[in-house]
């Protein structure tokens, strides 16, 4: 129980310990800023309209999106139970389009053991916005619907980057639009996590983060949370090298895979210790909530899990089954450049790329 004399500075203090800056990343890369405004919510009376949407209706809507009907049209979230059918269907599909030994409900039942790092690729210019939302509160609805969706299909822990303190490279003007998009999210997150118990940690922000205030007085606390997030923020891959902040490190999960949208690569985004393991999905796809539908969230969860058991015992565990495997992978692999393409459903709007011990998988949906 929090002491009820605690500031929440204090409070912050005690339920995530700020970590300092590491004295070898680059102060150019950190530029001094002023606050984006205020630290409170500047939203429209649009957001508005889409946040009451979103918390009045419990974060749920009851009928999918009716067809031929953008994703950005209907802004709350899918019910567990539809999300889970979602899932089967999608599963099944996958299934039989790459031959897979696993039944659709032994899928859903490996959730609960996937952990999913996802990297989103920020406020994509290149994207078109609905008029009915902002652009900054659209990306960070994304976040939230990923964390949704694992949730409702039984995973435990998630980790989600936000930003890296990289970005501020870009000069202090592109800072406050970045650290005003964190703002925005962070109260209809913080509603979500309180109705249905979800833990939010906090990893890399330094003392005197512009938000730290904002997120100390917002975020719940919970013991015992039946789900996790874990929240990158301002992070840099230099952080953990005090002693300090490898504290923080111990309490990010074993990553399982790890999801990068629009950039094949994870430079910037890589958690040491924590990733050793860890598959790869390159999805070809711009990170606002705006851009995808419920059952493409879905999509991108299954992938997730088609990309660990292919990859189960290869990473840093690789064994053979016998000679006939070897030259079979061999055959695959190096003779036939093995690449395999599925598609769940005509006129796709999302591209997954998958690695495997033989080659490629492409996964349109």
């Amino acid at each position: 129980m929090a002491n009820e004399e605690e500031s929440p500075e204090e409070k912050h203090l005690r339920g995530s310990p700020k970590l300092p800056l590491v004295p070898e990343l680059d102060p150019e890369l950190l530029p001094g800023i002023e606050p984006p405004g205020t630290e409170e919510n500047d939203l429209t009376p649009l957001d508005e309209e889409f946040l009451s949407a979103l918390l009045e209706s419990v974060d749920y809507r009851e009928k999918p999106r009716r067809e031929g009907e953008s994703p950005g049209a209907d802004f709350t979230l899918a019910t567990p139970e539809e999300i889970q059918e979602t899932f089967r269907s999608i599963w099944e599909r996958l299934a039989t389009e790459l031959t897979l030994d696993l039944r659709a409900d032994d899928a859903l039942a490996s959730m609960r053991d996937l952990v999913v790092y996802d990297i989103p690729d920020g406020t994509r210019s290149t994207l078109t916005v609905p008029p009915m939302m902002d652009v900054d509160l659209d990306a960070g609805m994304y976040c939230l619907a990923v964390i949704h969706t694992l949730k409702s299909l039984g995973a435990r822990k998630a980790v989600v980057m936000t930003h890296t303190a990289y970005n501020r490279a870009r000069g202090a003007e592109d800072t406050r639009r970045f650290l005003k998009m964190i703002a925005k999210a962070v109260e209809p997150i913080a509603q979500y996590a309180r109705r249905h118990r979800v833990k939010l940690q906090l990893v890399g922000q330094s003392t005197g983060y512009e938000l730290e205030n904002l997120i100390a007085r917002t975020v719940p606390e919970f013991d015992n949370a039946p789900f996790e997030a874990d929240f990158l923020v301002d992070y840099a891959e230099e952080l953990f090298l005090t002693e300090e902040s490898r504290k923080a490190l111990a309490r990010i999960p074993e990553i399982d895979v790890c999801v990068r949208h629009t950039k094949l690569q994870v430079s910037g985004g890589w958690i040491p210790t924590r990733m050793l393991k860890s598959s790869y999905v390159y999805s070809q796809n711009g990170t606002l909530f705006s851009n995808w539908s419920s059952d493409e969230y879905v999509a991108l969860a299954a992938v997730a899990l088609l990309s660990k058991k292919l990859m189960s015992g290869e990473i840093l565990a690789k064994t053979y089954f016998d000679v006939d495997d070897v030259k079979r992978r061999y055959q695959l692999r190096e003779l036939n450049l093995f690449q395999k393409t599925a598609r769940l459903r005509e006129d796709p709007r999302k591209l997954f790329v998958v690695g495997s011990p033989i080659g490629l998988y492409q996964v349109y949906y």
